[in-house]
């Protein structure tokens, strides 16, 4: 992730012509009441609706293995961070596999394998920031200021380095991968109007369930995609704001929490099949 960075800043930060910027007004206008979160505007649902039954209709996700699985790993990724930075170099060594057993004796054993790879990836990235004298703050789940850009009073991405957002998604579903990256110009015009500095670009870090293993992807956040997000945004709170059912739209990943709702399996009031 390091190297990532690097090569980002080399391409230099004030190059990328963007007219989609964290303070203009075509982001900071809303058209409803309701300012979704960033996690439901951005999830595998490619109709929004498992916002609409969390929010209006008032559904309680089921427990998902799925679910279970992404939190497990999500968090087996951040955690080296978290304890990085809390550390002397002297202590390093010790202090993540202080806090990587805690991490293993804390999920079940079926997970333990996956998280315990997917740690040490996070530990390299985060001892390489830390030992390379990495100049810039690096944030752990900073609290943004969402309703700057019509989104919820707080938003957090999974990290900042800098003012380069980085978000983690566990998933092999590219579409939901393509939304996360949605998620990333989210955040980047987040601190675009806080700080009035220029985003240009921010970093995925895919992790696959199925084989736990990791790639990273930098994100260059064109008008297209800033704007793409903007769309997600309204159309939510929309269906919020206008308690508006927009059905399944009959792609439904089986992960989803609500899939039996939308095929058919529940039974909610007035919807759409």
């Amino acid at each position: 992730m390091f190297r990532l960075f690097g090569r980002g800043r080399v391409l230099g930060l004030g190059d990328l012509p963007v007219e989609v910027r964290g303070w203009s007004r075509e982001v900071s206008e809303v058209y409803y009441e309701y300012l979704p979160t960033v996690s439901e505007t951005f999830t595998p649902c490619p109709t929004h609706r498992d916002a609409y039954l969390r929010r209006v209709v008032g559904v309680k996700a089921p427990a998902n293995n799925s679910l279970g699985v992404g939190k497990v790993l999500h968090d087996a990724f951040l955690t080296p961070f978290k304890a990085v930075y809390r550390l002397d170099a002297g202590s390093l060594v010790e202090g993540l596999a202080r806090a990587k057993g805690e991490l293993l004796g804390s999920i079940t054993n079926d997970l333990v394998g996956a998280a315990s790879v997917v740690f040490d990836y996070g530990a390299r990235f985060a001892m390489d920031l830390k030992l390379e004298s990495f100049l810039l703050p690096v944030a752990v789940e900073p609290e943004l200021s969402g309703s700057l850009v019509g989104f919820s009073d707080v938003i957090k991405p999974d990290l900042v380095l800098g003012m380069i957002p980085v978000e983690v998604v566990v998933s092999d579903n590219q579409d939901y991968i393509a939304r996360k990256e949605e998620a990333l110009a989210v955040y980047a015009m987040a601190l675009e109007a806080m700080w009035s500095n220029p985003v240009n670009y921010g970093i995925l870090v895919i992790i696959n369930p199925r084989t736990a293993s990791l790639i990273t992807r930098q994100v260059v956040l064109t008008d297209d995609v800033r704007r793409a997000a903007i769309r997600e945004r309204d159309e939510t709170a929309r269906i919020v704001s206008r308690k508006d059912d927009p059905g399944s739209g009959g792609r439904c990943p089986q992960s989803c929490p609500f899939y039996d709702y939308c095929m058919g399996g529940g039974n909610v009031p007035g919807s759409k099949q």
